[in-house]
């Protein structure tokens, strides 16, 4: 969320600048004041988009920033038969979770929904490998795991303190008698 602000906050500045511009070219008054009104619609148009924008899943293979991302957690998989998959993953570095939309596949969906089933019984997570392309345009299987057993967790047991071995204190065997 916090990059889109970044983004917002440049175009805004970007689209401000161009509004300055305008305002102080010598054009007729009624131009500038028009160039003001368009700007300001320009900047207001752009914040309601990205917020409509904030609501919809993203398609997977459009992502640019974690592109290269071997894995990711599945959280959540629905889908719109005939229509589409959608995701909701776990990247790993990234504080919230992700929807993404998916081509409709059949296939796709009840390993989906299989892997998931498995996950909760295991109490495992479902991990998907190569998640960001289009399998429409490669020709490659998505790869859909759950991930390994985790291990168990350790015993409370009470750790007993190393004792030194002291030879004074040692007393002599019986039996045994000194020669010396």
């Amino acid at each position: 969320m916090e990059i889109l602000n970044i983004f917002y906050i440049v175009i805004t500045a970007l689209a401000a600048l161009l509004i300055s511009i305008t305002i102080w070219s010598r054009r007729p008054f009624r131009w500038r004041l028009s160039a003001f009104f368009i700007g300001l619609g320009l900047i207001t148009l752009l914040y309601v988009a990205i917020l409509e924008l904030l609501s919809r899943p993203k398609p997977a293979h459009m992502e640019l920033f974690y592109k290269d991302v071997p894995e990711v957690v599945l959280l959540h998989a629905s889908w719109e038969e005939e229509v589409a998959l959608y995701i909701l993953v776990e990247i790993p570095g990234v504080e919230e979770p992700r929807l993404y939309i998916l081509p409709w596949s059949r296939e796709e969906a009840e390993r989906f929904q299989q892997a998931i089933e498995e996950g909760e019984e295991k109490d495992e997570e479902v991990k998907i490998g190569n998640p960001f392309f289009n399998a429409d345009e490669e020709d490659r299987e998505r790869l859909i795991y759950t991930s390994p057993a985790k291990p168990m967790a350790q015993k409370g047991r009470e750790q007993l303190p190393v004792t030194n071995f002291d030879q004074e204190a040692e007393q002599p065997s019986y039996g045994e008698e000194e020669n010396q």
